[in-house]
């Protein structure tokens, strides 16, 4: 086959590389997107669709691992890790754990609060440019708490947050019930992110590679990358299902399936696939109007227009497992019903299940990877992918283009590990 080349190949078509190839193309960059299956059919698509620059903080915090280890003992629970003789799981545990302090919980903060500040903007914008091509929505969030303690120890922690212009409001149970009145009793209160919001993560991303295309990004979906041909720290040619492509640069985004390429290369990247599932339902007369997270059953409840989508769980497989647990399916309506026992039996319209690309340290990866002068990474985005997208999209774009992302190029840099 003819060997075709451009500025730059994006291997993965969700939300990151999609972003990426946007605003690649608008600096005038000529782009080839690769994507093994359709594009935004991985993560980026049945997910809760949530914008949460009000949660800042990385995924491995401080006690986080005893509430795991509560959850590991319940056998539909929220989290989940496959216990099997996996030395590179072994690994990322370790850095897990040894990630759980204070210290890096508040450097992770600054870092999120930034990105996710610069990200929203982004949206912003692209929401005007996109008009009703999508729905979006920037009306808050509610997180609801069972729990009389995880409650207390919340509010203490968005105290804190204030300094990161996190603002938040405390509400008792009579006035979560006043906002959605479908909450149920057992609701002692709950926290209003004035500052989050929604949009539909598929009909989002579907558009943005539409944009893409018109700004001349080459799209190849159903597309499998079967290795990289190197030579001299250089990746000369990317071998796929439909030919041999070449590039000036090469940006791996392939969430979940980056480590598998990045091992061709001789390089260790510990990103793992935590799967997540989630459930969408006709939307049902007494849907609640805003998202809402439900803090105890570690999961989303997201409104849209005509639907209803409940989404949760982090199950830690070997590999790039797909299998569905109906235990969690069903753990994850009970759930719903626990804070929402007015919602009845309502239409299902769609199973869905993902694989989040996660990192140890809870932090994305951007940066050049070495020793390699033309490949760059963006991936392991865990649960903020959809936030961060378009800031994801920029700063790579900039590094494309030979500049720098500051600051953040040694926090989130592939080497720190």
């Amino acid at each position: 086959m003819q060997t075709k080349k451009v500025d730059v190949i994006i291997v993965g078509g969700g939300v990151i590389g999609v972003s990426i190839a946007y605003y690649a193309a608008v600096r005038g960059a000529s782009v080839l997107l690769i994507e093994r299956g359709a594009v935004g059919s991985g993560a980026s698509h049945g997910n809760a669709g949530l914008l949460v620059p009000s949660h800042c903080q990385p995924l491995p915090s401080p006690g986080v691992i005893a509430r795991g280890l509560r959850y590991l003992l319940q056998p539909d629970g929220p989290f989940y890790v496959h216990l099997q003789a996996d030395m590179e799981l072994a690994r990322w545990l370790w850095r897990f754990c040894r990630s759980c302090n204070e210290k890096h919980l508040y450097h992770s903060v600054g870092i999120f609060s930034k990105l996710s500040t610069e990200s929203m903007e982004l949206h912003r914008q692209l929401a005007e440019l996109g008009g009703d091509r999508y729905e979006y929505a920037q009306s808050g969030l509610l997180t609801l708490y069972i729990n009389e303690k995880a409650f207390v120890e919340s509010q203490e922690y968005y105290t804190g947050m204030k300094t990161y212009g996190i603002e938040t409001a405390v509400l008792n149970g009579d006035q979560v019930r006043d906002m959605e009145p479908e909450i149920g009793p057992q609701v002692i209160g709950g926290l209003l992110h004035k500052m989050d919001g929604r949009l539909d993560p598929a009909a989002f991303v579907s558009w943005l590679a539409g944009e893409a295309r018109e700004k001349g990004v080459r799209i190849l979906s159903d597309t499998e990358v079967f290795w990289l041909e190197n030579s001299r720290r250089r990746v000369t040619s990317v071998v796929t299902t439909h030919g041999d492509f070449q590039a000036e640069q090469i940006v791996l985004a392939g969430g979940a399936w980056i480590p598998q390429l990045t091992s061709q290369l001789g390089v260790r990247i510990p990103i793992r696939a935590a799967k997540g599932y989630s459930l969408t339902f006709h939307r049902p007369g007494n849907s609640p109007k805003l998202p809402l997270l439900l803090d105890e059953a570690r999961m989303a409840i997201t409104p849209f227009a005509q639907t209803l989508r409940m989404a949760g769980t982090l199950e830690l497989a070997g590999g790039r497992d797909l299998d569905i647990d109906r235990s969690r399916l069903q753990a994850i309506r009970a759930q719903a019903h626990r804070y929402l026992p007015n919602l009845g039996e309502i239409g299902l319209k769609e199973i869905w299940r993902g694989l989040r690309p996660c990192t140890p340290d809870g932090l994305p990866i951007f940066g050049r990877l070495h020793p390699y002068s033309n490949v760059l990474i963006a991936g392991g985005h865990g649960t903020k992918g959809m936030l961060l997208g378009p800031v994801s999209g920029k700063y790579i774009s900039q590094m494309l283009a030979g500049g720098s992302i500051g600051m953040m190029e040694r926090s989130l840099k592939p080497r720190r590990f």
